[in-house]
């Protein structure tokens, strides 16, 4: 019996003692944190907060990363430069208050706040990798985006291509994961800027299928009598797709402006065969038409679009725009000023002809191709005679040729026509025509019509 309380009085001194030691142990443990913890990949055990807030610090202050590509180190930055030096207190504190210190196994914490504790905030992390990226971006090769390219007549999607260059956001990334996690090395090709848009994307192939069919018309442009066929490579030099297919008309612009300077008559000097001199050159005057170049254009993107075959007019403003390609024609007024003398040919017959009176010598009447662009009758015609004092003569019959103020009318008061008496006598630019004539020739000249004066 007293063996037995010997035994049982050993087990409780036994128990006490260890109770003893399991309460120290978690006493000491209050304040520091158990063997083997581990935070942000640093071993900090039995330390306490200010402990392990050096410890902490020491070890990101002395990091040296290496960013490495294809086994070759291309940068090194150190803790200070990524901002690893901070105050690790307030998370240490709160970590610790989650330890059990009655625990009897040691405890590693995880990871919960390493990516917080190091880069929230860390402007210092952030712009150091934009200033690597920047850096090795400059040697190196970015991605091309695939995309629908022009090929034999026909639109094909080029495969993308990959590139080396880095994202600077994927680059960050990759450092807060590696200094998290206590690794000394990042593998920059996991942070290669990608492609956007791959040879897969459904847009690519729709819009290489429309594309091709609109390289494929015939697109004709029709001017007078002329048929131009907009050549294959130029057509689709102008087409792109971006939510469906485009048409650059800044393009299509420039290209009717090269018909413009090709096919235009207004302002052109011209030949002309005359009734008694031959052939004469006459310059420019009122007479010709111009292809309205943006109004053209914008008809030309819109047949094009519709992907068929297609022939379009040219918008054009002027006269003489004669759908079978002729330009003075076979109808026109002639006025050889030199020989004081007037036809009117129609159809290529000659109708009418009369000497007449030019603007004397000083007062010339202007030389040029121009056209009828108006008829009235008994019109008063006003201005400055030499001397300066103003006139004004009421003619029955008149046509003005050009936007000066000179026409073709009648003039009662010349007492003759022709030969040198213009000279002393001649109008102030306009061509006199005898009363009788001019009333002829008003009836049978038809607006529009051409007056060559030379």
């Amino acid at each position: 019996m007293k063996n037995k309380r010997v035994w049982i009085g050993s087990v409780v001194v036994i128990a006490l003692l260890a109770f003893g030691g399991y309460a120290m142990r978690s006493h000491h443990y209050q304040n520091r944190f158990l063997p083997k913890t581990q935070v942000l990949g640093v071993d900090v055990g039995n330390q306490t907060v200010t402990q392990a807030n050096k410890t902490l610090r020491k070890h990101f202050t002395n990091t040296s990363l290496k960013f490495v590509d294809q086994n070759q180190t291309v940068a090194t930055a150190s803790g200070t430069e990524l901002g690893l030096k901070q105050n690790f207190t307030q998370t240490l504190t709160q970590l610790l208050k989650k330890q059990n210190p009655w625990a009897m196994s040691a405890t590693v914490l995880a990871q919960s706040q390493d990516k917080a504790t190091l880069t929230n905030g860390n402007t210092t992390l952030v712009n150091t990798t934009k200033q690597i990226t920047a850096k090795l971006n400059q040697t190196r090769k970015a991605p091309v985006d695939a995309k629908v390219v022009a090929q034999s007549g026909k639109y094909v999607v080029q495969k993308e291509q990959a590139g080396n260059q880095i994202d600077a956001t994927k680059l960050a990334t990759a450092v807060t994961k590696a200094v998290s996690t206590d690794k000394t090395k990042v593998d920059v090709t996991s942070t290669y800027t990608q492609p956007k848009v791959t040879s897969d994307s459904d847009s690519l192939k729709k819009a290489a299928t429309e594309l091709s069919k609109i390289a494929s018309i015939k697109a004709q442009v029709k001017i007078t009598n002329q048929l131009i066929t907009i050549p294959t490579d130029k057509l689709q030099s102008w087409l792109s797709y971006d939510n469906g297919v485009q048409v650059d008309l800044a393009k299509v612009e420039a290209y009717t402006a090269e018909l413009a300077n090709t096919y235009n008559t207004y302002g052109k000097t011209r030949t002309f065969k005359s009734t008694k001199r031959g052939t004469v050159t006459v310059p420019a005057g009122t007479y010709g038409w111009t292809i309205l170049q943006t109004a053209t254009a914008k008809n030309l993107v819109a047949e094009i679009k519709k992907g068929q075959d297609f022939t379009k007019e040219v918008s054009y403003e002027g006269s003489g725009y004669h759908s079978d390609g002729t330009d003075i024609g076979s109808t026109y007024v002639e006025v050889d000023v030199q020989n004081q003398h007037e036809y009117f040919y129609q159809n290529g017959k000659l109708v009418l002809d009369s000497d007449v009176v030019t603007g004397k010598p000083g007062q010339d009447t202007p030389k040029g191709v121009d056209f009828v662009w108006a008829k009235n009758r008994d019109k008063t015609l006003t201005g400055k005679n030499d001397d300066g004092s103003n006139y004004a003569s009421k003619v029955s019959y008149w046509m003005p040729i050009d936007y000066t103020g000179v026409g073709l009318h009648d003039a009662p008061w010349q007492p003759k026509f022709g030969g040198d008496w213009y000279k002393q006598h001649g109008s102030h630019g306009c061509v006199n025509n005898p009363v009788a004539f001019m009333a002829k020739l008003y009836d049978a000249v038809p607006l529009g019509t051409p007056v060559i004066v030379f």
